[in-house]
C-alpha cells in the first residue's frame, strides 16, 4: 500500500513539474516579420518608415556580383599530402 501511495505521489509531483515547465503555444498565423514589426512598434519605431528606408538602401546599394571564371575549384581543397 505504501509503495502505491509513493508511486502516486511521484507521478503527481512529476505532472505538477511538467505543468509548470510547459508553456502554451498559441496557434496564431503571424509570421516572424509580423512579430518583429509588433516589437518595433512597441519600442516606438515607425515600422513603415523603416521598411521604406530598407527598400531605398537595397535599391541604392545593389551589388552585381559576377565571377567570370566561375567558382575556384581549389578554394577549399587540400593538397593530397596534407589531408587531415
Amino acid at each position: 500500500m505504501a509503495s502505491k501511495a509513493l508511486l502516486l505521489f511521484v507521478v503527481l509531483i512529476f505532472l505538477l513539474v511538467i505543468g509548470i515547465e510547459g508553456r502554451i503555444l498559441l496557434d496564431n498565423s503571424k509570421s516572424k516579420d509580423g512579430e518583429s514589426n509588433d516589437l518595433l512598434r512597441r519600442l516606438g519605431y515607425n515600422v513603415s518608415e523603416l521598411t521604406r528606408i530598407g527598400r531605398e538602401l537595397s535599391v541604392r546599394n545593389k551589388v552585381d556580383r559576377f565571377s567570370p571564371g566561375g567558382p575556384d575549384p581549389q578554394h577549399h581543397s587540400y593538397p593530397l599530402s596534407s589531408k587531415p
